[in-house]
């Protein structure tokens, strides 16, 4: 897979600014389906980040965002001041994430996989229906991290020293997640390896040391609670993967007469074995171990793509024909029909509406809302947002199940007492989805949006 006209670096640029293309495009098709914010859960947050008011560098963290995304915050802030609109740089810098990470596992993998089977890897990624269900989820700095991991592993195989100890400060300072499986790869590493081990240490004790000055808290946090993540469910996650699982195992024999990088085998076995064993938020472990399984199918692929080369005009064709044949009928069909039925959350016309509430009610007041509308009300509007059981909520469920099963007019006025004021209920669902029958108090101001003059009786 060369390109005789061009140098072997020019070559190298080549197929990763097509990997990239192809990722734009791909990732470009939603919003040509299904309208302007056809994204998921996640979108809000980061657009509420944009749109808050400026009063720091980088600015405050708003609610739902999280505390550990300061590469993340620093970049979109450096981006607000350029005054592009919002929605450019929300989308802009997303898409700019996952086209770069095909182009950066390309350039992985090409010392051991040559162009050709590096390019493949590049493809099957940006084609995985896993990694499009994180793209969909709108993972902004799961994804930004996934750079930096991969530059980093790039700079382990390639010893890019100065380079690799900027990106052991980047990965802690970006995503929790990625930095914590980063550690455990390179614990991996310190572990099995015997001629780098002091490089393998100084990073860990680096890397680990930042990462717990800057998240104690979530060390605290993992002692009271275990985590869980809203992502794919096993079934699903096995489904994506089969297409991938079958590529390695029909081209095993590849692994006998090929090198793989000692950093993606710690890498592989971190990320199973996280998800193998359901340890804390495995469910987006998903991500990492569909990297890794790309990587080794890649592999597998450009090795039946051998066999059926050199056997072609034999009977021994057969298998190899077969098994490419079913590998990618079920690998584009999972991404095709992943595509066409994971359908936006929110449609263009109720986002234009919440809009237009957030017009309506004072800068500082508080909107109550449903746990579905949440991220949009929060990324759309500037007022406080409050649902059950996330952001400016201060209930548990005991307490709105209690509401829900039907409680007194009293205790309803006490209930929505707890919110900062003013408070406003907004929601497509009904008065109803929120507080059963709603007490006098709460009245109809506007479509959707009813003001709470409730007074709490002394």
């Amino acid at each position: 897979m060369q390109i005789s006209a061009l140098s072997e670096n020019k070559q190298t640029i080549f197929w990763s600014f097509l990997l990239g293309l192809s990722s734009l495009l791909l990732h470009a098709l939603p919003f040509l389906l299904f309208g302007r914010h056809p994204l998921g859960y996640d979108t809000g947050f980061y657009r509420r980040y944009l749109i808050e008011p400026f009063t720091s560098f980088p600015n405050t963290p708003v609610p739902g965002l999280g505390d550990d995304a300061l590469i993340v915050r620093i970049l979109l802030d450096l981006l607000r001041f350029l005054h592009l609109p919002t929605d450019f740089i929300l989308y802009g810098t997303y898409f700019a994430f996952w086209a770069i990470l095909p182009a950066l596992l390309f350039l992985f993998l090409k010392p051991y996989l040559h162009t050709w089977g590096a390019f493949v890897a590049g493809m099957l990624l940006i084609g995985s229906s896993i990694a499009y269900s994180g793209y969909w989820y709108f993972l902004l700095k799961n994804a930004l991290a996934l750079d930096f991991m991969l530059l980093a592993f790039i700079a382990i195989e390639r010893k890019w020293l100065l380079a690799w100890l900027a990106l052991d400060i980047a990965l802690v300072l970006t995503h929790k997640t990625t930095a914590i499986i980063y550690i455990l790869t390179l614990i991996v590493l310190f572990v099995f390896s015997h001629g780098r081990r002091k490089e393998y240490g100084i990073h860990i004790a680096l890397a680990g040391l930042l990462f717990a000055l800057v998240n104690a808290p979530t060390v605290h946090e993992l002692t009271v609670i275990v985590p869980s993540a809203v992502f794919l469910d096993w079934r699903t996650y096995t489904i994506f993967s089969f297409p991938l699982i079958l590529a390695i195992l029909l081209g095993r024999g590849a692994f006998r007469h090929s090198i793989v990088p000692k950093t993606l085998i710690a890498f592989a076995s971190v990320s199973f074995l996280f998800v193998l064993l359901r340890l804390p938020f495995y469910e987006r472990i998903f991500l990492f171990s569909d990297i890794a399984l790309v990587a080794l199918s890649a592999y597998g692929i450009r090795h039946l793509c051998s066999s059926l080369r050199s056997s072609w005009g034999t009977r021994n064709v057969l298998l190899p024909l077969m098994g490419l044949s079913l590998i990618v009928g079920l690998f584009f069909g999972n991404l095709w029909n992943q595509i066409t039925t994971t359908l936006p959350l929110m449609p263009d016309a109720q986002i234009v509406r919440i809009e237009e509430i957030g017009k309506i009610v004072p800068v500082e007041a508080t909107i109550l809302t449903t746990s579905n509308e949440a991220p949009w009300f929060e990324g759309w509007t500037t007022a406080h947002i409050a649902a059950p059981g996330m952001l400016n909520d201060t209930h548990n469920l005991e307490t709105w199940t209690h509401l829900w099963a039907g409680t007194s007019t009293e205790e309803k006025i006490a209930f929505l007492y707890d919110f900062q004021k003013p408070l406003y209920i907004s929601t497509i669902y009904g008065l109803d989805t929120l507080l059963g029958t709603a007490p006098l108090c709460v009245e109809e101001i506007a479509t959707d949006l009813w003001y709470v003059a409730c007074e709490k009786e002394k």
